[in-house]
């Protein structure tokens, strides 16, 4: 088998992997789950501190580390002025919202709803994982294609990410339809998070000869820690936090998705 053809191979089978994963949040009625998310909060931040910082340091030196730095205010920034939309909530907030549009101020005009007049929240979460887990999900792509010279490396590698990218796409699915997208809206994009891998894969190997891949490689880790450390530390956690709910129950979630990844850590991508 050729290096070309076992690449397909590898990048389809992780596909399929990441597909089926993402599918298991979506079965049953389409409600947030609060255990599902703080899982997915504690799978994110042991993916970061587990498995993306401490190999970018091993492959780049302590001056990857700004970029995870990077990493953060970038989703943050993103977040901030580009996946912003505020979210009516049904209910009572729904009833504010109308009360508020209907009632007039002081000056004769129709109110103006502000997201929290309204009891309304700003929504970014879904789309912010979206985007945070599909540069990891490239960047593993060009791990994939730079071990994939050696037989023996490459299947150990690819094994590495296929385990990494269920629970992942799992994560994703859970946050997706906690933050209300439909079945088949959530599929596509997971579908789309796990091509990542191919394009990962097709990027590193026009562009080996051209760039020290590397470092790139070490730099892109540390960035896409980052953004997981975002994801977990200020949207999930803090949200959950807010919410109340069972604190045993949660913190259990947590500290199985930290588990989990902690366990996968010995699957080393060999890169």
């Amino acid at each position: 088998m050729t290096e070309l053809q076992s690449l397909l191979l590898f990048t389809l089978a992780i596909l399929a992997g990441a597909v089926a994963g993402g599918v298991l949040p979506l079965v049953g009625p389409k409600r947030r789950s609060d255990l599902l998310l703080s899982f997915s909060g504690g799978v994110m931040l042991g993916a970061s501190f587990f498995h993306m910082l401490p190999e970018a340091v091993e492959q780049g030196g302590a001056a990857t580390l700004p970029w995870a730095l990077a990493g953060f205010l970038a989703l943050y920034l993103l977040e901030r002025f580009v996946l912003i939309h505020i979210c009516g909530e049904p209910g009572m907030n729904h009833a504010l919202a109308t009360a508020a549009v209907l009632q007039p101020h002081d000056h004769g005009h129709p109110g103006h709803v502000h997201g929290d007049e309204a009891g309304c929240e700003v929504h970014t979460l879904g789309l912010a994982a979206w985007v945070g887990m599909s540069i990891h999900t490239m960047v593993d792509g060009f791990a994939l294609g730079a071990a994939n010279h050696e037989a023996g490396l490459g299947l150990l590698v690819f094994i590495a990410i296929l385990a990494h990218k269920i629970p992942s796409s799992f994560s994703l699915s859970a946050i997706l339809r906690s933050e209300g997208y439909g079945r088949l809206k959530a599929l596509w994009m997971n579908a789309f998070f796990a091509l990542m891998v191919p394009l990962g894969a097709g990027v590193y190997l026009l562009a080996r000869d051209l760039v020290p891949m590397e470092r790139f490689t070490a730099y892109a880790l540390a960035f896409s820690g980052g953004t997981f450390l975002h994801l977990s530390l200020s949207d999930i956690l803090p949200d959950l936090h807010r919410r109340g709910g069972s604190k045993w129950r949660l913190t259990g979630a947590l500290l199985a998705g930290l588990a989990l990844m902690w366990a996968l850590r010995f699957i080393r991508h060999g890169h």
